[in-house]
């Protein structure tokens, strides 16, 4: 390399600079920015009191937060297959979609039963390709997973009619 060159390359403003090191700053966010998890929760906790909702479908309603958290933190793990992310990602998509089988948009949080059912199908079906300690690494609710899984499942037609679940399987694993 000769001289020129060289000094073309330090002067070439179309090359990344290296920058003096710098302190971060911590940035604190106003209230109406915190985590989506938390306005979900907050919104559901409201629903719930202001209808008084009974015990069992309230437990059931707030476990949405929880298990949208789950699937999409199982999403970023590099030691979750393919495949496994594939069905967080239909199930994530389905809580973030407007279009269900059970609207919030009409019924409230109440049209969360549908999107805890399909996620823990889905939860179900992932824990065939991906050992449970990684699942519950990230789980944030105060059940013990498993417990959730088998009690949700056992009572998917009540939550949500026979009709639905078969939308839902549909979705998830394409049976008829």
């Amino acid at each position: 390399m000769n001289e020129n060159s060289q000094h073309e390359e330090e002067t070439n403003p179309n090359l990344p600079v290296p920058r003096d090191s710098y302190e971060l700053t911590p940035i604190q966010l106003p209230k109406e920015h915190q985590r989506f998890y938390d306005k979900l929760r907050a919104k559901i906790e409201k629903f719930i009191r202001d209808r008084g909702l009974g015990d069992n479908a309230a437990g059931f309603i707030l476990l949405a937060p929880d298990l949208f958290v789950l699937l999409a933190r199982l999403l970023r793990d590099k030691r979750v297959p393919l495949q496994a992310k594939t069905i967080a990602g239909v199930a994530v998509a389905y809580f973030i979609s407007p279009v269900d089988f059970i609207p919030e948009a009409i019924v409230g949080p109440l049209g969360m039963m549908d999107d805890v059912v399909l996620a823990v199908f889905a939860l179900r079906s992932i824990l065939v390709d991906v050992d449970s300690k990684i699942v519950a690494e990230h789980w944030n609710g105060q059940q013990d997973l498993l417990e959730v899984i088998t009690k949700v499942v056992k009572q998917a037609d009540e939550l949500i009619g026979k009709n639905v679940l078969r939308k839902i399987e549909n979705l998830l694993f394409g049976k008829k």
